[in-house]
């Protein structure tokens, strides 16, 4: 009986050898199977915004835009979700701690053409969430920019195509705040 046990109680070096084989071989078959989960084809935010006519800059070295991307963060000013469109836009530093806070802020140039301007305010109001809009005060040049940390998407136009840019957009970097 007690010669069972102790056979019981071995495991054969073979098996051992065998599972240490399984075991290395699975990742590397992983890693070089063709069934791994790729993108589709132009469904990156920067395929989505160059077919709509727009620019998408992100995450580049000592990054300074026209609108701001990021900066100083200034705790008593704080812009609200939603539409400011048509009142008075939110100051500079209330943008900014909106943006560092994982807000994406959809902006316009002064000057935009009416019917542009009432669609980004569409936009905004249809989904207001973690989003600000508003008339920009910062001189850019692009007439539609849209904003969050670190990620500037800017636009020629608040056509269909760039409307459905600015949407993905939104949809992907709200949120994307500085964490903190």
């Amino acid at each position: 009986m007690q010669r069972v046990q102790q056979i019981r109680g071995r495991v054969p070096r073979s098996a051992l050898v065998l599972v240490g084989l399984v075991l290395a071989a699975g990742p590397v078959g992983l890693a070089l199977s063709s069934h791994t989960p790729q993108a589709r084809a132009g469904t990156s935010l920067k395929d989505i915004a160059r077919k709509a006519g727009c620019k998408l800059r992100e995450n580049e070295s000592h990054m300074v835009t026209n609108p701001p991307v990021t900066g100083r963060r200034v705790e008593q000013t704080i812009a609200a979700d939603g539409s400011h469109i048509g009142a008075r836009p939110p100051s500079l530093h209330a943008s900014m701690h909106a943006l560092l806070h994982g807000r994406v802020l959809i902006q316009y140039r002064p000057g935009l053409p009416r019917p542009e301007i009432r669609a980004l305010d569409r936009l905004v109001r249809n989904d207001p969430d973690g989003v600000v809009g508003f008339e920009n005060q910062t001189g850019m040049t692009s007439p539609v920019a849209a904003t969050a940390y670190l990620s500037l998407l800017t636009c020629p136009r608040a056509d269909a195509a760039s409307l459905r840019a600015l949407r993905i957009y939104r949809d992907r970097r709200r949120d994307f705040g500085n964490a903190f």
